[in-house]
């Protein structure tokens, strides 16, 4: 075999090899982060607590519950990176852009507050979150008002009560997202709660 022949047929498996990762991204019927199997059918990016990276795409109409939810994922260890989109001019846009760039980053789990879903942006939003879901990067929404009707493109919504106590700590519920352990569809998280994560 030339060397030629034996450089194109190495870009080739190359490639191939690509698109199968990007294909296993997306588990089938399912959304990313809730297969809830066993075995994970989604090679998640990390697996230690210094490998998580929680994105939070914050809420237009008040900062207070992003600024408790960063505090709790303070106080459990975790690395986590903030979209601020309360004073901005299209805060609706600027959540979309916030969504892609932690794509961009690598966020092992990404979280969107106050989801406001409506006839002029269901598409848009459809399209941000179906590229996380190809990127095979969870999605859950915090406190949303409505959620997509496609159910692939989030793992779960999370409803905030600081004053339940069987509240689930914020950061360990999204960590076990991220490691697609089985879950609720509909969990109660707390940012009160928060201790150090205790991960493998």
């Amino acid at each position: 075999m030339s060397r030629t022949m034996f450089r194109r047929l190495t870009a080739t498996l190359a490639c191939t090899a690509a698109c199968l990762t990007l294909a296993a991204c997306e588990p089938a019927g399912r959304a990313v982060g809730d297969t809830q199997d066993s075995e994970p059918e989604v090679a998640h990016i990390g697996k230690i607590k210094q490998d998580m990276l929680i994105g939070l795409v914050g809420a237009a109409q008040s900062a207070d519950v992003d600024r408790m939810a960063m505090d709790a994922f303070d106080t459990a260890g975790v690395n986590a990176v903030y979209v601020p989109v309360a004073d901005m001019s299209d805060p609706d846009a600027t959540a979309r852009r916030g969504v892609t760039d932690l794509i961009d980053r690598r966020a092992t789990v990404i979280v969107i507050n106050g989801l406001q879903l409506g006839s002029d942006n269901t598409d848009d939003w459809n399209g941000v979150l179906r590229k996380a879901r190809g990127a095979g990067i969870p999605i859950a929404l915090l406190d949303p008002t409505n959620t997509p009707a496609d159910k692939t493109l989030f793992a779960a919504t999370l409803t905030l009560n600081d004053r339940a106590a069987d509240a689930q700590p914020i950061a360990q519920t999204l960590a076990d997202i991220m490691d697609d352990k089985p879950h609720e569809r509909e969990v109660m998280v707390s940012t009160m709660n928060a201790t150090e994560l205790n991960r493998p």
